[in-house]
């Protein structure tokens, strides 16, 4: 094939994008993310047109560090999606144009191990003879990342920090924006899931792989959070920190959490109850909401129950879990709450004191 050339597996390459295409809804799988940015590290500064390349399945492999007996065995669904993958280009404006792409136009498996692959023609613009408003990186950054969103989010960073040429790299945005660029609006619907499924695994990819340390807060208002800061440092640069202040860092953001978890008992628990009761409730369940649920729904069986809060401590620290029968049933629901200092527990759990 014409214009066809070897794969050249370099990790000091530089991947090349326009921040259009940055910025544009994508959504791919973890392998498929890394070979498509392998091949726009092939782009060289002078490309007029995209080349054909020629990938060994088995080099490939050795270079992204997974098996090859996987990878033998999963190329074709990874090139039949990749043919179908797009980017949606757009604006904010409704009325404005918007242009979606397809990543590649060809691939070829010639029975032997051996890929041919080619970029497709239409995204030609966004990634050739780029000379203003583009975004690179080298590809050693990204490729022992764990998570596509790892990718997609250190990507967008680095967009911000070549956008804003800010010497404190401090970048906050909604959480609203975030879920749209991360293409899971209809995902992790509660915030501790997307920390736990997309930051908090994104972070830690950043700041292990890329060259970057990178953290990140939860910024709230009112009683929602609907911000994330992140803050990033060169790591040749970063400065040793004061054991305290990364102390305080780590109660704000378990405070945070702990907020975030009453907010859903507040849907819950239909009672008008005090924040720091609702912090106990969650003390004596280890923050386990389903658990304080379940003995809320128990709670609503019993009768001339005095003390709610106390008395769903006993029945999650008992573990009950049916009423009690009628001949005992005066037993079970004249028991007085215990006594709780609910100062003192939401001093615990701040704490991390169980």
């Amino acid at each position: 094939m014409k214009d066809t050339k070897v794969i050249d597996y370099n990790k000091n390459h530089y991947a090349v994008m326009a921040n259009a295409i940055i910025k544009g809804k994508q959504t791919m799988s973890l392998q498929e993310a890394k070979l498509i940015r392998l091949l726009i590290t092939q782009i060289a500064k002078n490309d007029k047109d995209f080349k054909t390349y020629r990938v060994n399945i088995k080099e490939l492999a050795k270079f992204l560090e997974v098996p090859d007996s996987n990878l033998y065995r999963d190329i074709k669904n990874i090139c039949d999606k990749l043919l179908t993958r797009i980017v949606r280009i757009n604006t904010d404006d409704p009325t404005k144009p918007w242009k979606i792409f397809q990543w590649l136009q060809l691939a070829e498996y010639d029975g032997h191990g051996t890929i041919t692959l080619m970029l497709s023609n239409q995204i030609a613009p966004y990634l050739l003879q780029l000379n203003a408003w583009f975004t690179q990186y080298q590809l050693k950054n990204i490729l022992a990342m764990k998570s596509f969103y790892s990718i997609r989010l250190y990507e967008l960073l680095k967009l911000t920090i070549g956008e804003d040429r800010k010497k404190k790299m401090e970048y906050t945005f909604s959480i609203q924006a975030l879920r749209e660029y991360l293409e899971c609006e209809n995902k992790f619907k509660q915030i501790i899931e997307l920390k736990k499924k997309v930051l908090d695994i994104a972070i830690r990819d950043i700041s292990e792989y890329s060259e970057y340390n990178c953290t990140y807060e939860c910024k709230k208002t009112s009683r929602s959070i609907t911000d994330i800061i992140f803050y990033l440092e060169l790591k040749e640069q970063k400065q040793e920190k004061e054991e305290e202040g990364a102390g305080e860092k780590e109660q704000e953001q378990k405070e945070l959490d702990v907020d975030d978890l009453v907010d859903q008992l507040r849907k819950i628990i239909q009672e008008e109850l005090k924040t720091r009761e609702y912090r106990a409730l969650l003390q004596a369940a280890n923050n386990d909401i389903e658990l304080i649920q379940e003995k809320y729904e128990l709670s609503k069986k019993q009768q001339n129950i005095e003390n709610l809060v106390g008395w769903l401590i006993k029945a999650i620290e008992g573990n009950y879990s049916e009423p009690i029968r009628k001949k005992k049933a005066g037993q079970f629901n004249n028991i007085e709450g215990r006594k709780y200092d609910y100062y003192e527990l939401e001093k615990q759990l701040l704490n991390g004191n169980n």
